[in-house]
């Protein structure tokens, strides 16, 4: 084909499309911006109709995958074993159990026609759980073996984590896990579809700080939330809060029970009695163990506020013109200062110092301890635990007490033990145990009805 024909055709067509355009001119144009309003308001409300299913709720940390927390993964899976608010185990994945009699053999038996989410029915070779010092064999499909070292009456307790099948993301629970959206291994999101269609799709959002979790609460990017400081938001008409005492965390001041002036037990009960703990946002604690415990004692020691008690102890410690630098973790700088003030008020000058983390040496230590389902605290007080006795404190009464107490099966017996352990420790005092605070669950009363479909 020559190229004077190529250009004629062109031209052909050329003219042909205008005069095309000219003679159906508003025809057409009415037809693309229908098209374009059709497509701009699919992109407008369908998000809107998607989402009208959809839970998003907030959770403040920094995790990452493998420091997801509980709640979140129990959306997706169950553990072999659980606790009771007691603090018992109870069979979930498990359908019993059994001890050999060294306490050193435990066999779990697993529940018949459990599925994972792929379908696939759940063997005991698909089921990954690390435990340090302990030895795992699946014995056959149903059967898993855990061998230890020496015997530990709350072993049970530590197969209280959520089990996924091995290299994935399959679990056993009510919802699947289909996007996890990270930053640098930070955990951002993760979305969740659920088996039923009837419950919500959830979106669980991370944030970095209780402030920009309360900020994204306001603007409506959450539905739900759970703080420590929730109390202003129960005049909002849109929001129900819910006020609860976590008795699984306890605000602690740790003592350096090797200091120089810390060793003295007659400072530490003077430090302990000039705490007015009326004045913090929780119930005040009388233990290191929570009082929903089989074992809490409440026939202990108390150090109820009493500045007179408290300046004659420090002036039987033989300890003039003391100041103690008492660490600070982040989140907890109010009632820092409020102990500041009380100690100062009986002559014990106080220096603040605000700290990321749980620094290798301290005088004082203000923070967060969260209590295990179990009074097993052997790896908070035990002399020999360097790594986990932030208090370095040491004392062979204690020691022997938390010995025994974990090996012992009886639970009648290992409650005398644990009552005796709490009793000789709170008269040494080698922390002041504050308060199990406050926490604040807050809900948009339309998101009420989605939460109460969640699996509890």
């Amino acid at each position: 084909m020559s190229r004077g024909v190529t250009i004629r055709r062109i031209k052909f067509w050329w003219n042909l499309t205008q005069a095309y355009a000219i003679r159906y001119k508003f025809p057409a144009l009415a037809s693309v911006a229908t098209i374009f309003l059709i497509v701009f308001l699919i992109s407008k409300v369908w998000p809107l109709l998607s989402q009208k299913n959809t839970l998003n709720i907030g959770y403040v940390g920094v995790y990452s995958l493998n420091t997801i927390p509980t709640p979140v993964l129990s959306l997706v899976t169950e553990s072999l074993i659980t606790t009771d608010r007691n603090g018992r185990p109870l069979a979930q994945l498990a359908s019993y159990w059994t001890v050999s009699d060294d306490g050193k053999t435990y066999l779990i038996f697993l529940k018949d026609n459990l599925k994972w989410h792929d379908a696939t029915a759940v063997d005991a070779k698909d089921i990954s759980i690390a435990l340090l010092g302990v030895k795992i064999t699946a014995l056959n499909n149903r059967v898993i073996e855990f061998k230890l070292e020496s015997p530990i009456s709350s072993f049970l307790l530590a197969l209280d984590k959520p089990v996924f099948k091995t290299k994935s993301f399959y679990g056993t629970g009510q919802f699947r896990i289909v996007d996890i959206d990270q930053k640098e291994n930070i955990v951002k999101k993760i979305s969740l579809v659920p088996k039923n269609k009837e419950m919500p799709r959830v979106n669980i959002k991370f944030y970095q700080t209780e402030a920009q979790a309360i900020h994204a609460l306001k603007i409506g990017e959450i539905k739900n939330v759970e703080v420590t400081s929730g109390q202003n938001f129960a005049s909002w008409p849109t929001l129900a809060v819910e006020k609860e005492v976590e008795d699984q965390e306890i605000i602690t001041i740790f003592f350096n029970n090797q200091d120089p002036l810390l060793s003295s037990r007659e400072l530490r009960q003077a430090l302990s009695y000039a705490v007015n703990r009326s004045n913090f946002a929780g119930r005040s604690a009388t233990s290191p163990i929570a009082p929903t415990s089989w074992a809490y004692n409440e026939s202990v020691k108390r150090y109820d506020y009493n500045t007179g008690k408290a300046k004659e102890l420090l002036s039987k410690s033989a300890i003039a013109n003391s100041k103690i630098k008492l660490s600070v973790l982040p989140g907890l700088e109010d009632v820092a200062g409020q102990v500041k003030q009380d100690w100062q008020a009986i002559g014990v000058g106080t220096e603040l110092t605000v700290i990321k983390t749980v620094p290798e040496s301290f005088q004082a230590l203000l923070a967060r301890d969260k209590l295990s389902p179990d009074p097993d605290q052997y790896a908070m007080w035990h002399s020999t635990q360097s790594a986990t006795n932030i208090t370095q404190y040491k004392d062979v009464k204690i020691d022997k007490l938390l010995e025994d107490a974990r090996s012992e099966k009886k639970e009648d017996v290992r409650r005398e033990l644990y009552y005796d352990f709490q009793k000789f420790l709170m008269e040494d005092a080698p922390a002041v145990f504050l308060y199990h605070p406050y926490k604040y669950k807050i809900t948009y009363k339309n998101a009420k009805s989605q939460i109460e479909k969640l699996p509890k």
